[in-house]
């Protein structure tokens, strides 16, 4: 598990002390919680390693004690140095052949045992060799994920014929039209001894810095050493995925979502007959298509469409939904002031 993001682009609903993963932003029990939830009742499951910092430790404990399976140990970060060095120090902590799933703990999925059957086939496979990735139907042309181009079948999954950044519009467009492009899950699975001896022949160095930063201890909660700051700051997908031989990518349509900008997460929230989400104290007139929400005193709204107007005690955001990108930088902003 995944839970070192701050979820900037959901400011002021995200914070940095309490970032989206743990708000109950879709349901009742918070995106952490839901992502725990989804692997209840998998068989020969071991129990779980998380990896957070120290900010969010205690948000953390508090999720893992409700949670529906177990939690073995919790590696809390000095700082955070993207996905690989965590993928990899979970995989140092974890039994060699024991098969990893990585989930970030802020995605969202609506059809639960489709990705159950999906995420079988991929642990199938990881016990063969593999170090499979899950791709996403693509629904529109989208310029805020990544992109995976489906090589050779194999099997129920495809080898990866290579990643792809985020592209343009232009590029969206055809890449969703050609019918050979999937959006990058983010989520992974492999044999954790796998995982060790590709990082050992393509990214030595960072394999290196892992294993220094994890100290001699049995404790649930693992503070990674100052070696850990030192480590290279990539991610899986570039420091593995788009090296390895052994890449396969299974194609999945679970309703996924990775709840990363109001966009997103008005997609996936019950909205009413004007294709709006409201919640709170929120007076509305001719207002259609936007995410309105009031936390902590009464908000009036109207003549707006594709707009989102959220307040909490703390800051008051209005933004077109076509910009709401725009909403990382501002949340920069103000912590630079």
């Amino acid at each position: 598990m995944l839970s070192g993001g701050s979820g900037t682009r959901l400011w002021p609903l995200s914070t940095p002390d309490v970032p989206k993963q743990f708000q109950p932003l879709i349901a009742e029990r918070s995106l952490f919680g839901l992502t725990m939830e989804r692997l209840g009742g998998f068989p020969d499951l071991e129990p779980a390693v998380v990896v957070t910092g120290e900010r969010h430790t205690g948000l953390v404990v508090a999720e893992v004690e409700s949670a529906p399976i177990e939690t073995g140990v919790i590696l809390v970060e000095p700082i955070g140095r993207n996905t690989a060095p965590a993928v990899l120090c979970a995989a140092l902590v974890a039994d060699p052949e024991d098969v990893l799933v990585i989930l970030p703990s802020d995605h969202l999925i609506r059809d639960v045992d489709e990705f159950r059957r999906g995420l079988a086939t991929a642990v199938d496979l990881a016990e063969r060799g593999g170090i499979v990735t899950f791709g996403i139907e693509p629904t529109r042309p989208e310029t805020g994920f990544g992109y995976i181009e489906l090589g050779p079948r194999q099997g129920p999954a495809h080898r990866v014929a290579r990643f792809k950044e985020k592209p343009t519009v232009e590029e969206a467009t055809k890449l969703f039209e050609d019918g050979r492009h999937v959006w990058n899950s983010g989520i992974f699975v492999g044999r954790a001894d796998q995982i060790i001896d590709e990082a050992e022949e393509l990214c030595p160095s960072l394999l290196e810095g892992a294993r220094s930063a994890i100290p001699d201890t049995r404790e649930t909660i693992v503070r990674l050493t100052g070696e850990f700051t030192s480590i290279e700051a990539i991610s899986f997908d570039h420091a593995i995925m788009e090296k390895t031989a052994l890449a396969l990518v299974v194609p999945l349509d679970v309703g996924w979502s990775d709840v990363g900008s109001y966009r997103s997460l008005l997609e996936v929230s019950e909205r009413d007959a004007s294709g709006n989400h409201l919640s709170g104290n929120v007076t509305h007139s001719n207002v259609t298509n936007s995410y309105v929400v009031a936390s902590s005193r009464p908000l009036v709204v109207a003549g707006l469409d594709g707009v989102v107007v959220v307040e909490t005690p703390d800051a008051v955001l209005v933004v077109p939904i076509d910009r709401a990108q725009e909403v990382k930088d501002l949340q920069a902003r103000i912590d630079g002031e």
